[in-house]
């Protein structure tokens, strides 16, 4: 029966850049992106309806 290896050592900085991306400021991005698509659909839907002289 082969050795099980152990869980790979993980240095600092990718230690830190995983916490980034996955922590609190990988959150507040995702958040900020899905608000600015959210304005950016509805700034278009806006403007159709105006072109089309709807409401």
């Amino acid at each position: 029966m082969p050795a099980t290896l152990g869980e790979p050592r993980r240095g600092r900085a990718e230690r830190l850049q995983a916490w980034i991306v996955t922590g609190p400021l990988g959150h507040l991005y995702g958040t900020v992106a899905d608000l600015a698509v959210f304005a950016a659909e509805s700034l278009v839907t806006r403007a159709r309806r105006r072109l089309r002289g709807g409401r």
